[in-house]
């Protein structure tokens, strides 16, 4: 069996050349920017999932605000046809029927003859053609 006891030497001169990978700053060097970068990340990560919670609570908000709008104006327009109706001419001649309340008839005419009322006591006397 042969063994070859010599060294090779292009491959002892490549591993004199290539710094140390055990080296604990050759390490830091690559992954300290690698690091920032995911630090960066995480942060606009957590930027955006904050603005979309922040959006999507409006969206609730507004959904249901527009559904009370919608029931509000529907209970405006019920209150404005009981108003309408409650207004409406005949509604009011049926009620004044019966509280016994109708057109005047001959017969309930009364005719009140005021006569002229004498001059207050002490007070201004007007006298007639007199241009005195």
């Amino acid at each position: 069996m042969a063994v070859n006891l010599q060294r090779i030497p292009f491959i002892a001169a490549a591993r004199a050349q290539r710094p140390s990978i055990l080296n604990p700053s050759h390490w830091l060097q690559g992954s300290r920017y690698l690091l920032l970068l995911i630090g960066i990340f995480c942060l606009l990560s957590l930027i955006v999932l904050l603005q979309t919670g922040a959006v999507a609570t409006r969206g609730y908000e507004i959904a249901n605000l527009e559904a009370q709008k919608e029931v509000l104006l529907r209970a405006r327009t019920q209150l404005q046809e009981r108003q309408a109706q409650a207004q409406s001419l005949e509604r009011v001649r049926v009620e004044a029927e019966k509280l016994g309340l109708g057109p005047l008839k001959p017969e309930q005419v009364r005719h009140l003859l005021i006569p002229e009322r004498p001059p207050a006591v002490g007070g201004p006397v007007v006298q007639e053609g007199g241009d005195e």
